[in-house]
């Protein structure tokens, strides 16, 4: 199940373009941009939203920023591997705490890279997982995690995983020359050692930035968010700032609000991952053995078995998103050389579903299970939040 689901949500990241794009979803801005040098994008960012029915495990939601480190040759799939696999581990595997299943989902992501790409890949990824109960992050590289406080003040939450902040931290020089190189990153092996903690109780929001767009004195940086109308304009001015200053790298940032547990979709009785992309969603579903593949906007049902109504997307589409496959462009790691949110309507949801005993649903690994998936275009996509 972990592989399918996994491979599902690759897909969706190797179809984002590379495009200056920038949502808002349920109180989450999200946004990314290739730059002005860069020919592809290897950023990978992305909110997602985990339900359980009847309360089995409590509902989460990740916001993530991954930056493929442009020295190796497999830089953007080992962001989307990366990305891929921590969520899909995370939401499959229940451990005995919540740091225990985000430490189980960051190794096998590091697994996983450092597997499939052979050392010619490696990324950042930084996390941060919200539920009722509180707010985590997991960090490793240098995109960095900001917590933002009522006042609008930022406070830098993850540490820069680089030769230079390591000196700085060593010294207290803050005039230490600068060495961007990673001392770690998703897909080193072993050696690996994530950043795991809670987020501040005080802080009102957390901020995720890859390198692109916080590569500017602080004092600015600060200025931007102070001044910001509201989450969309945030992310926008930030991605605008990076351009204006050379554009030399890829850029991305997510606002994310912490303390509510923002409701993507209602109840549907089905354990469900809801993904918003830059410029996509995409919901999966995962059933019992009655489930079935789902494209096109058409249910297909298994032999024997009634029709049942598809669920909604998020958003109302016009139609069903084209997918364009990002084709890869061609181990030293030299320095990095980095070149008001809006209220998602809710669908109606007709009728509902009948509900089953707690014994006759299937855990998410059993083998009989299935994964339904769909893609929409957001039709009512506010004209601020369009680049």
């Amino acid at each position: 199940m972990i592989e399918r689901i996994q491979n599902r949500l690759a897909k969706a990241l190797e179809a984002q373009g590379s495009a200056k794009v920038v949502r808002t979803q349920s109180g989450a801005a999200i946004g990314s941009s290739v730059g002005l040098v860069r020919k592809r994008n290897e950023d990978c960012c992305l909110v997602v939203r985990a339900s359980y029915p009847h309360g089995g495990r409590a509902n989460f939601t990740i916001a993530m920023v991954c930056d493929g480190l442009g020295g190796m040759s497999q830089g953007r799939e080992a962001a989307i591997l990366a990305a891929s696999a921590f969520t899909a581990h995370l939401f499959c595997i229940a451990a005995t705490s919540c740091e225990a299943s985000i430490s189980r989902a960051i190794s096998y992501a590091n697994t996983q890279v450092y597997g499939q790409l052979r050392g010619d890949g490696g990324t950042t990824l930084s996390a941060v997982i919200s539920s009722h109960s509180g707010a985590m992050f997991c960090h490793v590289g240098d995109s960095r995690i900001y917590g933002v406080m009522p006042d609008r003040a930022l406070e830098q939450l993850s540490r820069d995983d680089t030769i230079n902040a390591a000196l700085k931290r060593r010294e207290a020089e803050a005039g230490a020359p600068k060495d961007s190189r990673l001392l770690q990153f998703v897909g080193m092996g072993d050696e690996m050692e994530a950043q795991i903690a809670g987020v501040p109780v005080h802080c009102r929001s957390v901020l995720l930035t890859s390198d692109g767009a916080h590569d500017v004195p602080h004092s600015v940086f600060q200025r931007v968010v102070s001044a910001a109308a509201g989450g969309s304009d945030l992310i926008r001015k930030l991605l605008t700032l990076a351009d204006m200053t050379g554009g030399r790298d890829n850029a991305s940032a997510i606002l994310l609000p912490i303390g509510t547990e923002t409701e993507f979709y209602e109840d549907s009785g089905e354990h469900e991952l809801l993904v918003v992309l830059p410029n996509d969603t995409m919901a999966i579903y995962i059933a019992g053995p009655d489930a079935w593949e789902r494209s096109d906007n058409r249910g297909h049902s298994p032999p024997n078995h009634p029709v049942r109504e598809t669920s909604r997307p998020l958003e109302e589409a016009r139609a069903p998103a084209s997918i364009d496959r990002s084709e890869p462009e061609p181990k030293v790691l030299p320095p990095k050389s980095k070149g008001t949110a809006t209220k998602a309507r809710r669908p109606r949801r007709s009728a509902a579903r009948p509900k089953t005993d707690a014994a006759e649903r299937l855990p998410l690994d059993e083998p009989g299970n299935k994964v339904d998936v769909k893609f929409s275009t957001p039709a009512n996509q506010s004209e601020e939040d369009q680049q």
